[in-house]
């Protein structure tokens, strides 16, 4: 290990070399300190969300060495996030301290002296090493007290709106008030408490320049496996440790994908009732899009997506003239149910289908029959949405023969041409939606899929088998040995409490209850929905979301009330209302949907641009950041590199840019061989 005082003298050199105006680089890559790997993996969370390269350094109760800080060429971390200080309780009088030496610590501060780099510390005592003093700890079980931003001044691109309150409920933190005004300011505040023991606001987080060491500390633990508010503050945090320029790039996905169009689905609650959706629900929600899009922020793009299942089609216009369908839909009996993961070994499993007909063959006149069909089949009416295949009959695929589920996939592409779906530019080629969400250990399904020009779909977050467990920002692969197939991409998809089963809050609602231990009315329902989608929404998870035709019912409905505002929505409008009105109370950022291809497509290059540990380094003149490098291993990679900007560089060189709505600048760098340059418009000083 170095010396303090070698270090100490090592970086007095640079940081002499800085105010004589050379130049020097620093990596923007930023230095996670953890106690454990679980606290690590939070604190990295947003970083990996954005896609920031980060590095972990795990802290023992025994200590450990620091790792080099810096090099000839320069700086090796462009920040430094520590979580809670990485303290342990060592008994007796020593208490709670950090595991991190005096002299430890003096390196940091005077690493980030010499470069001007920014350390975060978060779930801190507030005390004079942050500027403030505590006046107590917060809170007992069930005691609320709302945080919420005062001043974003220092990260502008973060996007977070001031006063928005959001819940500390399970997260305890210390309300403070400022004790050095002159080397601290506020950016958040704690409001009062529920229970009367803080009467009015306290400092939540504080920004600190001791003689120019630049620190933020956030006086509450964060936990971003469970806490929305914790996934929100932590944009405040990444955006200013970078100064907002960085490898990696921030965008929200409003995926929403309804399954079972076309089919009648059996109803929860009144039990023993069905429902199909009516062209009248249609022209519903349609009217309903750009009413929603119109909420959200500058630069949103919003459009529900939906899975087809042709032989629904056929089955209607069966029931109207069996005689123009030839005789009828496919029909079969029960499939027999299997075990949730079940792998079914290849070669096995009995065909349902008949053995006639061995391709598509109904008129178009047989699918005219039925009212839904015409309407899909008005463009204006199909572009308004998104649309995928979600298989022709819906047959669950765990021990479906590859006989069965060529036909699924072939006799639906079939039908969605026939019909014109997939004419349309939002439409789905080389993906499905699994019916149920089966056949994915089912190596002849997937080759079946495989055959027929599929290579992705999603899957199912409740189903950790069917989730990447290295990275959840990437899709999880099949394998032989796992699934009997290998190479199909299974995309990340959320379920939620708007169940399949489902046309009405009362139906959802009890479903709810009796199912998962819900508690309460729909309302309560729908505040856990908003809870878990804005963590995963401001997690910057970019999974869709699941719903079924049965929640499009809104015709015939009664209102719906949300945040005041009474309306004839369906259930599914309304979960969506609720989310988007949360989200843009609490940050000014769009709302992007993707189709499902693009989606998926996007889930692939971020795998593999992860592959190619790319980097970025600050060019820095004059304590000033004067431009970035982009590199990567061997300087390629075979997915283009995001890198943002606060300010544009006085030259993309050519490469695709991004700039939605409020959202800062991104240009996707394609390497092939050596680094690439970008000179900053405007100087960012350190």
């Amino acid at each position: 290990m170095f010396s303090t005082s070698t270090m100490a003298s090592a970086w007095l050199v640079t940081a002499c070399l800085f105010s004589l105006g050379a130049t020097a680089s620093l990596e923007s890559k930023i230095l996670v300190i953890a106690t454990d790997s679980a606290s690590a993996k939070i604190a990295s969370s947003g970083l990996n969300g954005y896609g920031i390269p980060f590095s972990t350094l795990l802290v023992p109760q025994a200590g450990v060495q620091l790792p080099s800080l810096n090099s000839s060429t320069g700086g090796n971390y462009g920040g430094i996030v520590v979580a809670s200080q990485v303290s342990y309780d060592y008994g007796g009088a020593t208490g709670y301290q950090s595991a991190l030496t005096t002299d430890q610590w003096n390196q940091l501060y005077d690493y980030q002296l010499a470069y001007g780099v920014r350390m975060v510390q978060y779930d801190v005592y507030p005390g004079p090493e942050f500027g403030a003093t505590a006046s107590d700890g917060c809170c007992d079980t069930g005691v609320e007290q709302l945080i919420s931003f005062t001043d974003t001044t220092d990260f502008p691109t973060a996007g977070l709106r001031t006063g928005a309150g959001v819940s500390t409920e399970g997260l305890y933190h210390y309300p403070a008030t400022i004790s050095n005004s002159t080397t601290t300011k506020q950016i958040a505040q704690f409001a009062a408490d529920s229970a009367g023991k803080f009467n009015g606001t306290s400092t939540a987080a504080v920004i600190n320049n001791f003689s120019g060491r630049q620190q933020m500390a956030i006086f509450t633990s964060l936990d971003t496996t469970w806490s929305a508010t914790s996934n929100y503050l932590q944009h405040a945090w990444i955006t200013w440790i970078t100064r907002g320029v960085y490898a990696g790039y921030r965008r929200v996905n409003l995926n929403t994908q309804i399954d079972d169009m076309f089919l009648e689905t059996d109803i929860y609650l009144p039990n023993g009732t069905t429902f199909r959706i009516t062209p009248s629900d249609m022209d519903g929600v349609k009217a309903w899009i750009p009413q929603i899009v119109s909420k959200m922020n500058t630069g949103s793009d919003y459009y529900p997506e939906v899975g087809h299942n042709g032989n629904g089609n056929i089955e209607y216009s069966t029931d109207v003239n069996d005689r123009t369908c030839n005789g009828g839909a496919i029909e079969y009996g029960d499939v027999p149910d299997t075990p949730l993961e079940f792998k079914k070994p290849l070669g096995t499993g009995t065909n349902l289908w008949p053995s006639t007909p061995t391709t598509y063959d109904w008129s178009l006149a047989c699918t005219n029959l039925d009212p839904l069909k015409t309407w899909w089949a008005t463009p204006t009416n199909r572009d308004s949405f998104a649309t995928i295949s979600h298989t022709f009959t819906h047959e669950e695929q765990n021990n479906a023969t590859y006989s069965d589920v060529s036909k699924e996939i072939s006799f639906n592409q079939a039908w969605l041409k026939q019909v014109t779906i997939s004419d349309s530019s939002k439409f789905t080629s080389n993906g499905i939606i699994p019916p149920a969400i089966t056949g994915l250990h089912n190596g002849d399904a997937l080759q079946a899929w495989a055959d027929n020009g599929i290579t992705n779909c999603v899957g199912d977050n409740t189903r950790p088998v069917l989730v990447n467990q290295e990275n959840d920002m990437w899709p999880y692969i099949t394998t032989v040995d796992s699934d009997g197939y290998a190479g199909m991409q299974v995309n990340p998809r959320w379920a939620t409490r708007i169940y399949y089963n489902c046309d009405t809050p009362e139906c959802t609602t009890q479903e709810w209850i009796d199912t998962s231990a819900g508690s309460g009315g729909f309302d309560d329902l729908l505040a856990q929905e908003k809870a878990d989608t804005i963590r995963h929404l401001f997690g910057l998870y970019r999974a869709p979301y699941m719903f079924h035709q049965a929640n499009l019912r809104n015709s015939d409905v009664s209102n719906i009330t949300i945040n005041g505002v009474s309306s004839q929505i369906s259930i599914f409008q309304a979960w969506v209302e609720t989310q988007v009105q949360e989200f843009v109370r609490l940050a000014t950022w769009p709302i992007i949907t993707l189709k499902h291809q693009d989606m998926s497509a996007q889930f692939t290059e971020r795998m593999a641009r992860d592959a190619c540990g790319y980097g970025l380094s600050y060019t820095i003149s004059n304590n000033q950041i004067t431009g970035v490098i982009v590199t990567a291993n061997n300087n390629t990679c075979s997915a283009p590199v995001p890198v943002t900007f606060p300010v544009a560089p006085t030259s993309t060189n050519g490469y695709s840019t991004e700039q939605i709505g409020n959202d800062p600048l991104t240009v996707w760098v394609s390497l092939s061989g050596s680094p690439v340059s970008f000179t900053l418009s405007q100087a960012i000083s350190l």
